[in-house]
C-alpha cells in the first residue's frame, strides 16, 4: 500500500481512471486495483466515486458499480473494511443514482438486481440493508421492459456489448472462493443445502439411475433383496402393532 502518496494527486489521477473508465474488466479492475492500492485515503476515493457516479451518465454509472463490486471483492481478501462501511451508508443513494426514476433508468435494473443479489450472496452488507435499499425497485418490477426510449441505435449495440463484458466478471466471480475457508466448505455447503435421504423414494430412485449407468451390473438382484428387506421389516411393525 502506498504510504506516501498525496491525496490531492491522488484524487486526481483516480479521477482520470474513472473517466475513462469503460465496462471492460481490464478497465474496472485497473480503478479498483488503484482504489484498493490507496486504500489510506479510502475517505478520499470513495467521495470521487460517488461524485462521479451521480454526474456520469446512465451507462457510466452502472460501470461504476461494477468497480464498487471489485474494490468489495478485494476488501474482503484483503480483509480491509473501509470501503464497504463508507458504501454502507449510501446504499439506497446509490441505488438511485443508478436506477433514476425515469425511462431511461430501466435499462439499469435488471444489472442492479444482479450487483445487490451478488452482493447479498457475499454477504457484503446486512440483508435487511440491502432491502431497505432496493425497494424503491421493487415497484418498478412491472415496469422493467425496456424499449430503447431515448437511445440511439449506436447506444443499444454499445449497451449490448458492455452487458456481455460485465456479464463475464459476475460469472467469474460465482466461482471465486475465500483464501480463508476451509478445504471442505464448498463440501459442507452442499450438504447443508442437500434434503436429508428418504428411505421410501430416494433408495430406488438411485437404483435406477445406477441401471442406467451401468446396465451389465446386477442393480436388480440389489433392488430386490432391498424390496425383501423393506418388506420383512414392515411384517414386523405389524406383528408388534397387533
Amino acid at each position: 500500500m502506498a504510504e506516501d502518496s498525496d491525496p490531492f494527486e491522488c484524487r486526481l489521477v483516480f479521477l482520470s481512471l474513472l473517466n475513462k473508465l469503460n465496462a471492460s474488466q481490464q478497465s474496472i479492475y485497473k480503478v479498483a486495483s488503484y482504489a484498493m492500492r490507496h486504500r489510506r485515503l479510502s475517505e478520499d476515493l470513495y467521495s470521487c466515486l460517488i461524485e462521479e457516479l451521480e454526474q456520469a451518465s446512465i451507462n457510466a454509472r452502472l460501470n461504476i458499480v461494477y468497480v464498487l463490486d471489485a474494490i468489495f471483492s478485494a476488501s474482503l481478501k484483503s480483509r480491509f473494511t473501509g470501503y464497504v462501511d463508507l458504501t454502507r451508508q449510501d446504499l439506497g443513494r446509490i441505488v438511485q443514482a443508478v436506477v433514476p426514476s425515469d425511462p431511461k433508468g430501466v435499462v439499469n435494473l435488471p444489472n442492479m438486481r444482479k450487483i445487490l443479489n451478488h452482493w447479498k450472496q457475499k454477504r457484503i452488507f446486512e440483508i435487511n440493508e440491502i432491502e431497505q435499499a432496493e425497494k424503491p425497485l421493487l415497484g418498478r418490477e412491472t415496469s422493467s421492459h425496456t424499449t430503447g426510449d431515448g437511445f440511439s441505435k449506436d447506444d443499444i449495440l454499445r449497451r449490448m456489448e458492455e452487458d456481455r463484458e460485465r456479464h463475464k466478471k459476475l460469472r467469474e466471480e460465482i466461482w471465486i472462493r475465500s483464501v480463508d475457508e476451509s478445504p471442505d466448505a464448498q463440501f459442507e455447503e452442499l450438504w447443508e443445502s442437500t434434503d436429508p435421504l428418504d428411505p421410501e423414494t430416494d433408495y430406488e430412485a438411485m437404483m435406477v439411475q445406477n441401471m442406467m449407468r451401468l446396465p451389465h451390473y446386477a442393480w436388480h438382484m440389489m433392488l430386490s433383496q432391498r424390496t425383501t428387506t423393506t418388506q420383512d421389516q414392515d411384517t414386523e411393525m405389524c406383528e408388534v402393532s397387533s
